[in-house]
């Protein structure tokens, strides 16, 4: 009986954890937009510099966005593409 190994390949792994940092980014915009909020009774902030951060905070998220789904748009399989679904070969059809 041969064992199999729980460990994936390295670009299905990589693959899976770019999937995942895509999935987190939406949480992490919202903490991101709530922590002026948050700390509105604290501090005394002006509305330019509260809207400087959103705009900045909305500017950062974009870009780790576009990084991350660059990288996983060059992983083997490209964006769309299942990261545990093995391709098949032309003989099986």
């Amino acid at each position: 009986m041969v064992r199999s190994t729980t460990f994936l390949a390295r670009a299905t792994y990589r693959r899976r954890r770019l999937i995942d940092a895509l999935r987190v980014m939406p949480a992490i915009g919202a903490l991101l937009f709530l922590l002026p909020i948050l700390g509105a009774g604290t501090m005394e902030r002006s509305t330019a510099w509260t809207g400087i951060y959103l705009f900045a905070g909305w500017f950062l998220l974009i870009v780790a966005t576009n990084v991350i789904v660059r990288n996983l748009a060059r992983s083997p399989g490209g964006v769309g593409s299942d990261p545990l679904e093995t391709p098949a070969s032309e003989d099986e059809s």
